[in-house]
């Protein structure tokens, strides 16, 4: 062999190069095919950023996965306190209307109440448990779907419980809503974390307990007496995170599903290079 002519070591080292140019980590998905250009695509200048640091895409995709999750965990956890006194007047008219000669006992009216209020925690308990089984089976973003349509069912059953007279449309309300939330605790951190640069993962993980935090404060404001937590408006008051579900769907429409899911479940690295370029373009067109 001459010495003008390359190994075989210094091909294979060439040719793993190249081949860790296109993909360098299979395991970390931020790093799948981040300069790949096309004519329609933007130049590096604009794009430099695109899987590396904070974009506009990447904050629609975090706010998109904790509005329909994370804020209707905060606001559900403590919308129910404050009109407490006006939601056990509703369950003893119930009652009498159901049985004019009956008279229910106070402590079977708070009996209800307390239902009413911790089949929240079994809803969310039994939502929590498939969570990874939905998410894997429908994805990150067709489980947030699914979560908003349990969401939506939830605060509409809510909110007719006070004009049909049931409190236990009341009860099966809550217990949807806690199912949407104990589900919605697992796949939205899990899609937060997939969409995110590494040295971001901690910061943007942190905005599911933010968001819970800021609406529950929201949710007490909002039960308030002079709010919606008056005798004829505290029915409003628990259904209205429905305008989260509304705004999770709207909001996906613009987001891109987690490359990372592409590309190890459904085994496409054709779909998981394209979430990463609807992502890059995302940035060229808005950011």
């Amino acid at each position: 062999m001459t010495s003008d002519s390359p190994s075989s070591a210094n091909l294979l080292a060439n040719n793993n190069s190249t081949l860790s140019d296109g993909i360098r980590d299979p395991n970390d998905v931020s790093t799948v095919l981040p300069d790949v250009q096309s004519d329609n695509t933007p130049s590096p200048e604009h794009v430099s950023t695109s899987g590396k640091g904070m974009t506009g895409t990447l904050l629609l995709a975090v706010f998109a996965a904790i509005s329909g999750t994370s804020f209707h965990f905060g606001y559900a956890s403590g919308v129910i306190n404050a009109p407490q006194d006006f939601i056990e007047s509703f369950i003893n008219e119930t009652n009498h209307r159901r049985n004019p000669d009956t008279k229910v006992s106070a402590s079977t009216v708070t009996l209800i109440f307390s239902l009413a209020v911790s089949v929240f925690a079994l809803g969310g308990m039994v939502g929590g448990l498939f969570g990874g089984f939905i998410t894997d089976r429908l994805g990150r973003k067709g489980g947030m779907y699914l979560n908003t349509v349990v969401s939506f069912v939830a605060c509409v059953l809510m909110f007719i419980s006070k004009p049909i007279h049931s409190y236990e449309v009341l009860i099966i309300g809550r217990f949807f809503l806690g199912l949407a939330c104990g589900y919605g605790s697992s796949v939205a951190p899990t899609y937060i974390n997939e969409v995110s640069p590494v040295r971001l993962r901690g910061t943007l993980g942190a905005s599911f307990q933010l968001g819970i935090v800021i609406l529950l404060f929201v949710s007490q404001v909002m039960g308030l007496e002079q709010v919606l937590g008056s005798q004829d408006k505290w029915h409003y008051a628990l259904s209205l995170p429905i305008v989260f579900s509304v705004l999770q769907v709207v909001l996906l429409l613009f987001v891109p599903e987690s490359p990372k899911y592409l590309l190890l479940k459904k085994n496409s690295p054709e779909d998981a290079e394209k979430g990463i370029l609807d992502r890059i373009v995302f940035v060229r067109l808005f950011c």
